[in-house]
Formats: C-alpha cells, sequence, structure tokens
C-alpha cells in the first residue's frame, strides 16, 4: 500500500479491523468461572499486581503499601485472573482519585469455611478534596471513577460483595471473594512437580523439556513408549505428556498400556497428548485412548505451561506473561515501517481511547446496551491497528455477542476489556515517553 492510500485514523470506522466471521475462534465470553478457576498465590498475585502497577504509572510515582496477613494460606484455588484485574482496575481508579496520597492495600482472611476461606482485600486512601461523612458509602453515591458497579457485578457472580465506606478522613473499598484450599496437592505446595515427557525427536524433547522446567516443573524424559512404561511406577507422576507418533509402540498403545497397567494398581495419571497430528479426529482418537487433554505442536509456552496447569492443578512458577502482542510493531506493521504515520496513530488512539473507555463504563452503569454494543464496535476499530491481541478479541466479542450475555457476564467481560485496554494504553504512554 503506498501512502498516499492510507486514510487517515477514523476510530469511527473498522476498515482495518478483522472481521468475525474471517477465522472462526472462540470466544472470549465464552469461559465460565469454574473453567479459569486454578490453584494460584494470592501474596504473589498482589504482589505481581502492584509490580505491574508501579511499572506502568511510573511517572505518578505511586505510594502503594501491601499488608498480607499471615492467616491467607500461600496457595489457594479460585479465579485468579479476574481477581487480579479486580484489584488492577480499582487501584488504577483509586491512584487517579488519591493525588499524591499513600494508597494501602490490605488483604485479611474474613472467615474460614468448610471449603477454604473468604479473603478480604481492602484499599484505603486519602480522599483529598471531598467533603467525608461517617455515613457508609453505598453504589448510588460511591466516588466517580472507581467502576463500581462492573466491579460489583463481577464479584457478586464469584460470590463475593463489593462494599465502599467513608472511615474518617480515608475512603476504603473491600471486597471479599470465596477461596478454595481443599485438594491442592503437596507438589502444589512443595513446588517441583515430576512430569514425564515421552518424545522420540531430540529437538522437540529439548525444548519442551526446557519450557516445563521454565515452568518450575521436574522433568523426566522417555524415547520410547517401553521406557514410558519402564519408568511409569518410578514416581507418582503428576502428569505424562505423550508424543502420538513414535517407532515401535506409538503414543496411542504406550496410552492403553499405561491405562492397563494402573488398572492393577488403583491409581490415574494425568495423560496429554503432544502431537503434529491436529485434526478434530485426532483429538478424538487420543480421548478416547484414555488421555485427558490434547496439545498440537509446535507448542507455545504459554499454552503448554497452562495446560499442566489446569489438568494438574499445580500452579508454575513462570513469570507473568506479556498481555498481548507486540502492540508497536504491530502498528508499524500496518503503516509499513513509517515511523511517522505510527506516531500519528499512536498519538490519536491515546487522545480517544480513555473518554471511550470512560463512556463504556457509564453505558454499562446505565443498562444501556444498544450504546455499550456502538462503543465496543468503535472500540474494536481502534485496537485492530496494534494486532490482535487479548483487548481486541474482547471488544469483538462485546460487540458480536452483547444480546447473548447475561449481565454477571458482560460485566466479567467489559471487565477484562478495561483492564487490558488500559495496560495497552499504558504501554503506549511509556513507550512514547521513552521516545521524546
Amino acid at each position: 500500500m503506498k501512502q498516499t492510500e492510507r486514510p487517515s485514523f477514523m476510530p469511527w470506522k473498522t476498515q482495518y479491523s478483522r472481521c468475525a466471521t474471517e477465522t472462526p475462534r472462540p470466544s472470549p465470553t465464552q469461559k465460565n468461572t469454574a473453567a479459569e478457576e486454578s490453584v494460584f498465590s494470592v501474596a504473589a498475585l498482589c504482589a505481581e499486581t502492584l509490580k505491574a502497577l508501579h511499572q506502568r504509572i511510573r511517572k505518578r510515582k505511586p505510594r502503594i503499601e501491601l499488608d498480607i496477613d499471615s492467616s491467607i494460606p500461600r496457595l489457594a484455588r479460585g479465579n485468579g485472573a479476574q481477581i487480579e484485574n479486580i484489584l488492577h482496575l480499582l487501584l488504577s481508579n483509586v491512584i487517579a482519585l488519591s493525588l499524591d496520597a499513600a494508597v494501602k492495600l490490605s488483604v485479611v482472611t474474613r472467615r474460614f469455611t468448610a471449603e477454604g476461606l473468604e479473603v478480604l482485600f481492602s484499599i484505603e486512601w486519602a480522599h483529598s478534596g471531598v467533603a467525608l461523612s461517617a455515613d457508609p458509602v453505598i453504589e448510588g453515591n460511591a466516588p466517580p471513577g472507581l467502576s463500581y458497579s462492573i466491579c460489583s457485578s463481577v464479584i457478586a457472580a464469584m460470590g463475593g460483595r463489593l462494599h465502599v465506606k467513608k472511615q474518617e478522613e480515608n475512603m476504603v473499598i473491600s471486597f471479599f471473594i470465596p477461596l478454595s484450599t481443599a485438594g491442592i496437592s503437596e507438589d502444589a505446595e512443595n513446588g517441583g512437580a515430576p512430569v514425564l515427557l515421552v518424545e522420540d525427536n531430540a529437538m522437540n524433547r529439548k525444548i519442551i523439556a526446557s519450557s516445563l522446567e521454565h515452568g518450575g516443573y521436574s522433568v523426566f524424559t522417555a524415547s520410547s513408549g517401553q521406557e514410558a512404561l519402564n519408568a511409569l511406577f518410578d514416581k507418582e507422576w503428576s502428569i505424562i505428556l505423550m508424543d502420538i507418533q513414535m517407532p515401535g509402540m506409538d503414543g496411542i498403545q504406550t496410552t492403553h498400556a499405561i491405562r492397563a497397567e494402573e488398572k492393577k494398581k488403583g491409581r490415574r495419571t494425568p495423560i496429554v497428548a503432544v502431537t503434529a497430528y491436529a485434526r478434530p479426529e485426532d483429538r478424538e482418537r487420543c480421548l478416547a485412548a484414555g488421555m485427558d487433554d490434547f496439545l498440537a505442536k509446535p507448542v507455545k509456552l504459554e499454552t503448554l505451561l497452562s495446560t499442566v496447569e489446569r489438568v494438574t492443578g499445580i500452579p508454575s512458577a513462570r513469570k507473568s506473561a506479556v498481555r498481548g502482542p507486540d502492540a508497536a510493531s504491530a502498528i508499524l506493521s500496518f503503516t509499513e515501517g513509517d515511523a511517522e504515520l505510527a506516531r500519528k496513530i499512536i498519538g490519536e488512539f491515546l487522545a480517544l481511547a480513555p473518554p471511550l473507555l470512560l463512556s463504556m463504563r457509564d453505558a454499562f452503569d446505565r443498562k444501556d446496551r444498544e450504546t455499550l454494543r456502538v462503543l465496543s464496535h468503535r472500540l474494536k476499530g481502534n485496537l485492530a491497528y496494534f494486532g490482535e491481541g487479548e483487548a481486541f478479541l474482547l471488544a469483538e466479542a462485546l460487540h458480536r455477542e452483547l444480546d447473548n450475555l447475561s449481565d454477571e457476564a458482560v460485566a466479567a467481560t467489559l471487565l477484562r476489556l478495561l483492564s487490558e485496554s488500559e495496560y495497552l494504553i499504558e504501554a503506549l504512554e511509556n513507550k512514547e515517553e521513552a521516545a521524546r
């Protein structure tokens, strides 16, 4: 495309966005709470959230204190990703409201339950410029900009409750979430869960093993089906990753043999297929043989580790993944390397996206789905310049599926969309600042 053919940046149009019908893909709104539950560290989640906030808004030099009570267990099971989104959105808004005041995040046990506990997260700050009374704040008079309705809906769907109150000269926003501690294995507590990797290709074996070790797992390898059978009872494996196409005994035959041997001893180890054959019939064949899941080669690090986490219930020790694609590279690709045009588009996006996101919050608060649909379509068009990252997919899904979503699902999707969009905005702002 020649430069003279490039239209100007118009956020209300979507000539550059990819249509949802081009490539079918799972919708981000189809994920349910149960499917997203995993074992995670409450303390690590809070620390990572604050670290990310400091990195994103370092020019404001936020003062955030973290206080985690000793009663909080090291690991718990729940929707950690959505809790992170809630904390990120609330803290971002509180920092904007608090100006230069210090902000404190406290995490305590609200009460213990049969399944685990209710964790109470409290954010306290001096709400300057507002005459405070001792009356509790309810939804109708909560400070503007807190995204109260969105967060409240998501928290309620997770079995918790959000509350805002005035306390002396401070404002406190708190919410509790029930988490489970039942059934978390000893491996999850101690780390280094043993994984048996069955793969005949030396290069694939090394790459996959290195990826698993990056996630903190202890990896043992077998280069054939017979070696896997010989090692079956050497350890109580947390999971077996099974190549399918192997000489001699292939992955399907090996799985049948493993299930037969395990039946004699009354145990069952999760087995996940790792194969270059990715057709639906291949997947069905693996599941029918007694496997628990299916991964197509080449396997991305995040996909591999998240699958092992989900199947075993044992969290990896990997660092937080970067959210979405490299937006700066995507915009340069779109402009065919024209850095000046890329800067102009980024500037337009940074000027228009924040008020657009605020309008989406307002539309949700008013329960105005038609306006929310229009705004999500507009945001999708803006985000398309920066690649098909998580924010783009969420905006696309919200626009396409709004009529079919419950209020709780709309709130959950919008919360994730706001969080991902703000990550993108801050990343672009920091990149622009560094380039000056």
